[in-house]
């Protein structure tokens, strides 16, 4: 179906790279900085490690779900009815997606990459 994601707030990006990067063996894959957020993707082994520095803590999502393109984000968000937490949208990094709740109320962000929505 999709690319299975872990995305991990962090309070010390440097001390959470030097995790992955040295103990883990892990290598970044990505890394931005932007609007005060920094971040890193790794590759693991079909999936992918995210962690992310942000400019406040949230609630992220447990885990993501990145699919092929943004049809196949809206037909979920459709089929997701009230399960859907949030409407189906572009998030900051120009990501488009949505994220919904499963039946024991675990976050999941269902994505796309890309600023229209298509995978790169």
């Amino acid at each position: 179906m999709g690319t299975l994601w872990a995305p991990l707030e962090v309070e010390d990006l440097d001390r959470s790279a030097a995790f992955y990067e040295g103990l883990l063996r892990l290598s970044p894959i990505d890394a931005w900085q932007r609007d005060g957020e920094r971040g890193a993707v790794y590759d693991a082994g079909g999936g992918r490690i995210e962690i992310v520095q942000p400019p406040s803590r949230t609630a992220p999502p447990a885990y993501a779900l990145e699919l092929p393109d943004r049809a196949s984000v809206d037909a979920v968000h459709q089929a997701a009815g009230p399960a859907a937490e949030t409407s189906a949208g572009v998030f900051p990094r120009g990501h488009y997606g949505f994220v919904l709740a499963d039946p024991d109320g675990h976050r999941v962000l269902i994505w796309t990459e890309g600023p229209e929505g298509e995978a790169r």
